[in-house]
């Protein structure tokens, strides 16, 4: 692919993406379909169109350095300004993302409720037109901002579906708009930067070979006068002067006319404003451990593949890893410990008490609290009272 196909092809791609249209890329050809009516009447033709980027190809529009529909882009850009609403659409297998993140310890997945939401992000397109030696290069440039913050993202791994409605507001788009002209300001001055240094390079080339040429028509000048000198030492030698001030006026002139041709002329506008919608996933994960079922509240932000793990009930510690205690309780390695009765996994809360008769540490599975006598013990030493309803030590039975 030529240096030239491949920008034409990206321009032609980032166009259409940007006015919200659906790109298909076939390698050599562009299928394009969801056009804004807008666009289609200013161009004059309907959709859907196939797009080749070579004088041979038999797409049935062509897009070259001098197409008419290269052409019919950049006036639209250049007389048009969109504001469009977007959605990002990101394919999401629950279960493996938990288990990718998540350690089950002693537990498993038993069931899963999913609730997606959306929060915005703006982006601004802005083309900077560069203008030099009869010359002119445009370049697009996108600025994300979240949260009044510039961010990167990376939106390859995303769908981008336009939104009909466009009755969504974002706050704060003024203070938006105003980082993003600071930031597009950056962008601008790296290149503009690039095409002033081989400017001034040229620029420097040139104006010294009008030097030089000028510098020997002075010192041939010189050279007259000396010899003038010599014949005769009365001679007047104004007219050598005036010639040698005409030689330093033309030289200045020249200079001047090339600093005017190698100067750069930069223009920068905004083309569109977008609002992105992007995902943010809401897990309700119940996590099972014997007869224990825990409720577990986890989101993830594909934006910024960010997932936010659960905490300890104890010592709120986030955790990469699961462990129910068998007391319903989310627990760390630390704060997490054995019955001693069981060896089931419970927890420094639900193994509080001491078996009065064996003098254990054991769980609210094993022990229970004797009705009469109030002493905690094993349920092995319990039996119910009468009615079946309260536990009572053998001894108060």
């Amino acid at each position: 692919m030529t240096s030239d196909f491949a920008q034409l092809k990206s321009f032609t791609i980032k166009f259409f993406n940007e006015l919200g249209a659906k790109v298909l890329d076939s390698g050599d050809t562009l299928q394009v379909t969801s056009v804004p009516v807008k666009f289609q009447k200013f161009y004059g033709k309907n959709e859907p169109y196939t797009i080749g980027f070579d004088n041979s190809s038999i797409s049935k529009e062509v897009v070259t350095s001098e197409s008419y529909l290269l052409k019919t882009m950049r006036s639209y850009l250049e007389n048009t300004g969109e504001s469009v609403l977007q959605k990002l659409v990101y394919s999401l297998q629950a279960d493996s993302l938990i288990k990718s993140n998540l350690i089950l310890r002693n537990c498993s997945i038993s069931k899963i409720n999913n609730n997606l939401s959306h929060y915005p992000i703006v982006k601004f397109t802005f083309q900077t037109t560069y203008k030099y030696l009869n010359d002119e290069e445009r370049l697009l440039r996108d600025v994300f901002i979240d949260k009044n913050l510039v961010i990167s993202p990376d939106l390859n791994k995303f769908k981008l579906d336009s939104i009909k409605n466009k009755e969504f507001e974002i706050n704060n788009l003024r203070d938006n708009y105003d980082l993003a002209k600071i930031k597009v300001k950056d962008l601008v001055s790296l290149r503009t930067s690039e095409i002033a240094k081989q400017l001034e390079e040229l620029l420097a080339k040139e104006s010294q070979r009008i030097k030089d040429h000028h510098s020997q028509q002075i010192k041939e000048i010189d050279n007259q006068i000396s010899k003038a000198k010599q014949k005769n030492p009365t001679l007047d030698l104004a007219v050598y002067e005036n010639q040698k001030k005409q030689f330093l006026s033309e030289r200045d002139l020249q200079i001047a006319n090339e600093e005017k041709k190698y100067a750069l002329r930069i223009n920068t506008k905004l083309l569109t404003t977008a609002v992105i919608l992007c995902p943010i996933y809401n897990f309700e994960v119940f996590f099972k451990n014997l007869d224990v079922i825990r409720l577990v509240l986890i989101s993830y932000e594909p934006l910024y593949n960010k997932f936010t793990f659960p905490l300890c009930d104890l010592c709120k510690k986030s955790l990469s890893e699961i462990i129910l205690c068998n007391g319903n309780h989310l627990v760390c390695r630390e704060c997490g410990a054995e019955c001693e009765d069981c060896g089931e996994i419970s927890c420094n809360q639900c193994l509080k008490q001491k078996c009065s008769v064996t003098n254990r540490k054991i769980c609210k599975q094993c022990g229970a609290t004797c009705m009469r006598c109030k002493t905690f013990k094993n349920k092995r030493f319990m039996i119910k009272d009468s009615l079946g309803r309260y536990n009572i030590c053998r001894t108060c039975g």
